[in-house]
């Protein structure tokens, strides 16, 4: 499965006591003790000729290193880290993928890790007790042109939020985050039926 996000406006740049290289290394080695995560979700995408963003709001499931789980009220979206099923509730049907990294690819580990070894890391706010840093590539290699990582008092990542080349911008927020809780392993496999019709594109 193959998802984006973004953010809302551009914010001045200041300077604070912690750099964004710091920030970023605590929600590394946060992430790191994380094997797990649940949490209430949405995300908005936002189109140049549209007024109107269109929002998708579920619940989100995580566990190390790449599974994750999407329910919404129209789809479910399943990883095991190694074939992506996204399910189709009103046309009852499956396609099944291959799970990717790289530039497209939805991979807190990818997001968390690699993003900032790959863009240039800008504190642009620092509000209360989040962090809001800026990630510009340094090169082509990812298919957007800048990102904003909003990171809460835990050193949580709670929003990721996209622009890409076309100006498309992509959010992705996480609520009610819960971390290190027991989550079953049939929550990041997909059992398709006889009555569905599967694509399997691996």
């Amino acid at each position: 499965m193959k998802l984006k996000f973004l953010l809302f406006f551009i914010i001045p740049v200041f300077v604070y006591s912690q750099t964004a290289n710091e920030v970023i290394k605590n929600l590394q080695d946060k992430f790191a003790q994380t094997k797990t995560l649940q949490a209430e979700f949405s995300q908005s995408i936002y189109s140049p000729q549209s007024e109107k963003p269109t929002i998708f709001k579920g619940k989100f499931y995580y566990k190390k290193e790449n599974s994750f789980s999407i329910n919404l009220s129209s789809r479910d979206i399943v990883s095991d880290g190694i074939s992506v099923w996204n399910f189709d509730k009103k046309q009852n049907k499956l396609v099944i993928s291959p799970f990717e990294t790289g530039n497209t690819a939805f991979s807190l580990n990818e997001i968390i890790n690699s993003y900032p070894q790959k863009c240039k890391l800008t504190l642009v706010k620092k509000n209360g007790s989040e962090f809001v840093i800026k990630s510009v590539p340094n090169d082509s290699f990812y298919s957007f042109k800048e990102a904003y990582l909003t990171i809460n008092s835990n050193y949580l990542l709670s929003k990721i939020e996209i622009v890409d080349f076309n100006n498309m911008k992509y959010i992705f927020e996480l609520f009610s985050i819960e971390t290190n809780i027991e989550i079953s392993k049939a929550k990041f496999k997909f059992n398709p039926t006889d009555e569905m019709e599967v694509i399997d594109l691996r």
